[in-house]
């Protein structure tokens, strides 16, 4: 009898199990997919990009600073989204669909967001506060034609890109510095340089690939991104390039702040190998998007 029941119990077990994980799987995917369309993913790439680019500069992490990244990040590309929305259709039609159904509401409350996050740091250190008027301003001249017959700076191939990583770097490196510039011993300007420099070609690599998620979509809208112009396997090849020349750093940074980068290089060939052809999106938004995140929570598990 024992004998009979015994394969029938653990049949039942291992299909209860497969169903868990699968349910699981499914949660967490839904969970991804909605902190992507909302922005909110992004927002926490903020904020741990800046952690981050603290311990590079070999600062003591200050939290209030890391959640206004959090906030500003969040408000930008919320923003950016809904102005991107004809593409999305074809690129990532859910979050398309998702801000045309709440465009108002977006609007509304990425800008408190960025309301909010100007307070915080005005409260800190009154000249950070002023930092923040550049990215807006950014935004606005990104991705707006702002000359008839002339295409937008979002739409010339490399200039776009590198307006968005000098906003990353600005958000995430030249903020937490001016906010704490009253410090009596901190990083030496060659340190300096040499995170910005980092924290630069990192973000300008990350906006080239979703060029190559969107190169379909960028195409038909006749969008002249690098991808487009190139394609998508000489485009890896420039990308694996580019992070090489990440190697000049090391010698101005110190102890573990070297070995952070160091590890941070070494995963930049990883996922540009992998992403420099279209894939799914929401693993390109965790392993890209997300690195610093990862980063993060991998020093939290050795420390």
């Amino acid at each position: 009898m024992q004998r009979c029941i015994s394969p029938i119990i653990k049949s039942f077990f291992e299909f209860y199990l497969r169903r868990l994980s699968m349910d699981l799987f499914t949660l967490g995917r839904k969970l991804l997919l909605f902190l992507s369309v909302s922005s909110l993913f992004i927002g926490c790439a903020g904020f741990f990009n800046t952690f981050i680019s603290y311990l590079l500069l070999g600062m003591k992490p200050d939290i209030a600073v890391c959640f206004a990244a959090f906030l500003v990040s969040f408000s930008v590309y919320t923003q950016d989204k809904i102005t991107d929305l004809d593409k999305d259709v074809i690129n990532i039609p859910s979050r398309a669909e998702f801000l045309r159904r709440k465009k108002d509401l977006a609007i509304a409350y990425s800008s408190l967001a960025y309301l909010l996050s100007a307070i915080i740091l005005f409260l800190g250190e009154p000249i950070s506060s002023l930092l923040l008027l550049v990215p807006i301003a950014a935004n606005v001249v990104y991705g707006t034609k702002l000359i008839p017959g002339v295409p937008r700076l979002k739409d010339i191939p490399v200039m776009k890109n590198a307006i968005v990583a000098f906003s990353w770097v600005l958000v995430t490196v030249l903020i937490p510095i001016t906010y704490q510039f009253k410090l009596q011993s901190g990083p030496s300007f060659m340190v300096i340089f040499a995170v910005l420099y980092f924290i630069f070609i990192k973000m300008f690599i990350n906006t080239v690939l979703y060029d190559i998620r969107d190169e379909l979509g960028d195409r038909i809208n006749n969008i002249r991104t690098i991808p487009v112009l190139i394609g998508s396997k000489e485009t890896g090849k420039v990308l694996l390039v580019l992070n090489s020349t990440l190697f000049l750093v090391l010698p101005w940074l110190k102890d573990f702040s070297r070995l952070l980068a160091l590890t941070l290089i070494a995963y930049g060939y990883i996922y540009i190998l992998y992403f420099s052809e279209p894939r799914d999106p929401l693993a390109l938004d965790l392993c890209v998007d997300g690195e610093f995140m990862l980063a993060s929570l991998f020093l939290r598990g050795i420390f």
